[in-house]
């Protein structure tokens, strides 16, 4: 269970605390909405009417997505529950930067330092790879209440553009589909 963030990066949204458009908190941008074609599955163009890779004709993708049960809304494309992000340098790196830098400020130094202490390789881009493990575990040692649950959402952010400062500061972009 769980919802996760990939492309350039990776990583799995904090439940109960991280919502899926938190990129926005990082720096002034929308997602755009991903959409698939019934039946194949395929990406979605909204400019055009069916799936120009597997049908010849609207009709025919029509007829497939009614053998198939999902023409009764007489739509050809479903939504992915997924928002995409694209951030790069010369937009939205210094904006992040200086959001970082704000973040940095109200969240406890003892995470920071742990934060501090990761070689900056690209292991930073997948947060399976455990590169964060010991920036999360002062968080357990708190106390369960108000101002553990802002550190939690402070941290869990910071989390997040700490690896997209690090694809953008080194790639010159970072794309990300995120879940919701």
């Amino acid at each position: 269970m769980g919802r996760f963030y990939s492309g350039d990066i990776e990583g799995k949204f904090w439940f109960g605390v991280q919502d899926s458009n938190d990129v926005e908190n990082l720096v002034n941008i929308t997602g755009n909405t991903y959409y698939s074609w019934h039946v194949c599955n395929c990406t979605a163009e909204m400019d055009e009417d069916y799936c120009r890779q597997c049908y010849d004709s609207k009709e025919e993708h029509i007829e497939a997505a009614i053998e198939e049960g999902s023409y009764e809304d007489e739509c050809l494309y479903y939504e992915d529950c997924c928002n995409g992000y694209s951030l790069d340098r010369e937009t939205h790196y210094q904006e992040l930067v200086d959001n970082m830098n704000e973040l940095k400020t109200k969240i406890n130094n003892n995470i920071i330092q742990e934060f501090d202490k990761i070689e900056q390789n690209d292991k930073i881009l997948d947060a399976f790879t455990g590169v964060f493990n010991n920036t999360h575990k002062y968080l357990n040692t708190m106390e369960n209440n108000p101002e553990r649950k802002e550190q939690e959402v402070l941290t869990a952010r910071y989390t997040l553009g700490y690896q997209i400062e690090y694809c953008v500061r080194t790639a010159g972009y970072c794309n990300i589909s995120c879940e919701y």
